[in-house]
């Protein structure tokens, strides 16, 4: 009996796996993309006044030098902004997944509370299930754009 559900649960995780792939090779909405771009912009211009700034402190231009630090931090602001952005137009996609997995935890947690082994098993598989597709929907969305506001702060699950 164990091993018909054991293997029912397997089948059902491969079956959700591939799902999750076909959503991930999905479009993101247009205005999540439109977001990303203004981010990536912002990102350009970050890089742009970096390196001007290192440009006029080689120079020893001291008043240009004052003006990049002041130019460096209003782009900053804005990428800081369009990250929040970016994050807001996200909930629709974010907040189904993460209410998804706040379900699946809080099945697990009270199959091993009352100690209902066959039930933790599947639970554990709904969870894993609801993190690939939240991981999923995250990579998707935040990406490849860098590790500020948004981006996975270098926290790598094992």
């Amino acid at each position: 009996m164990t091993s018909k559900f054991l293997s029912l649960s397997v089948v059902a995780l491969a079956a959700s796996l591939v799902a999750l792939q076909a959503a991930a090779q999905t479009t993101l909405p247009a205005n999540l993309q439109a977001d990303r771009a203004t981010i990536q912009q912002d990102q350009t211009l970050v890089q742009s006044i970096v390196q001007q700034h290192r440009t006029d402190e080689a120079a020893g231009n001291s008043a240009a030098v004052a003006a990049d630090r002041t130019a460096l931090r209003l782009a900053r602001m804005k990428t800081g902004q369009d990250f929040g952005q970016l994050h807001q137009d996200a909930q629709p996609i974010l907040q189904p997944d993460q209410a998804a997995l706040t379900t699946a935890l809080t099945q697990l947690y009270s199959a091993q509370h009352t100690n209902n082994v066959s039930a933790v098993q599947t639970d554990q598989a709904a969870v894993a299930a609801a993190e690939t597709q939240l991981r999923t929907d995250r990579e998707a969305i935040f990406g490849d754009l860098g590790n500020s506001f948004g981006g996975s702060h270098g926290h790598r699950r094992g």
